[in-house]
């Protein structure tokens, strides 16, 4: 399945999304969840709307697809639950330089994204297999 890379950015209001693929597409929503649900349909409408005008749809839009959201990490830390400090402990990193990144007070290289984005997926994982 094909992903489709989706700008997430935080306002008072909620998450908003933005489709480089597919310019001038944008969705909101309250949630993470809600905005996957209004992604969808601004997709379906986007796309509708270019075939009516003959415009050309992208490739990765013909066949099934995903949303691979991206969001800076200060946003992730508003919108989750999670401690840094848990992250900063499962990415084998100390806190405060986690806690440097989350502020915008250090720029985050793409190693370090990646670790930490392996151990927040991780973390998933984790909670996605405990039930009650």
């Amino acid at each position: 399945m094909r992903k489709v890379e989706t700008i997430v950015r935080a306002n008072k209001d909620g998450l908003w999304a933005e489709i480089p693929e597919l310019p001038g597409c944008y969705s909101f929503g309250e949630t993470i969840s809600e905005l996957h649900e209004m992604l969808r349909e601004a997709v379906d409408l986007h796309i509708e709307g270019m075939v009516e005008d003959g415009e050309s749809v992208p490739n990765v839009f013909q066949n099934e697809f995903e949303f691979k959201l991206k969001i800076n990490l200060q946003e992730f830390f508003d919108q989750y639950p999670v401690s840094i400090a848990g992250v900063a402990k499962k990415a084998g990193m100390n806190r405060s330089l986690l806690t440097q990144y989350a502020k915008g007070i250090k720029l985050l290289s793409e190693k370090q994204a990646l670790r930490i984005t392996e151990a927040i997926n991780s973390i998933g994982r984790d909670l996605a297999a405990i039930s009650f």
